[in-house]
């Protein structure tokens, strides 16, 4: 490491690879009471937002606290074209998490719609590259455990 501490692991996982694929898209004219349904029934904090077949935007269980509970709308009557946030802000499937990151916390959002050319290929939250850093850091974990269980093991033969 240098004196900065500006060294560090380099993380190559790519964003295709942690992605949700098949992310729920609703229309634009849908209400906001629809829009929860789908979150509900897609386990997903997220839709999409389309208008003539493309993705304009996107609505999440923050903003429907923010921008709807705490104002005093009505799910039943809001549309989602009210509330969400346009325009999208993407990456594309080849970026590495640390590009997503990067972006997501210069961005202030928490989930970024993955785009190659026009076509959306999924959603990445910070909920799945929490995930993807939870399995490396096991994965070092265990090699780090193993490795030291190997080289005690080999010192104790000496001295046995």
């Amino acid at each position: 490491m240098n004196i900065e501490g500006q060294d560090r692991i380099k993380l190559n996982v790519r964003v295709k690879e942690i992605m949700t694929v098949d992310p729920v898209s609703i229309d634009v004219n849908a209400t906001l009471e629809y829009a929860a349904k789908g979150m509900e029934n897609s386990g997903c904090g997220c839709v999409l937002a389309e208008h003539g077949g493309k993705i304009v935007g996107i609505i999440t269980e923050r903003d429907i606290v923010r921008r709807v509970a705490a104002k005093g709308l009505r799910l039943r009557t809001t549309r989602v074209r009210a509330v969400m946030s346009s325009p999208l802000i993407v990456i594309g499937p080849d970026a590495t998490i640390e590009e997503a990151l990067r972006l997501m916390a210069n961005r202030r959002i928490r989930r970024l719609p993955v785009v190659e050319g026009n076509e959306l290929e999924g959603v990445v939250s910070l909920v799945d590259i929490a995930s993807a850093l939870a399995d490396k850091a096991g994965f070092l974990s265990d090699f780090i455990q193993a490795f030291t269980r190997q080289s005690s093991e080999h010192y104790e033969s000496w001295y046995a």
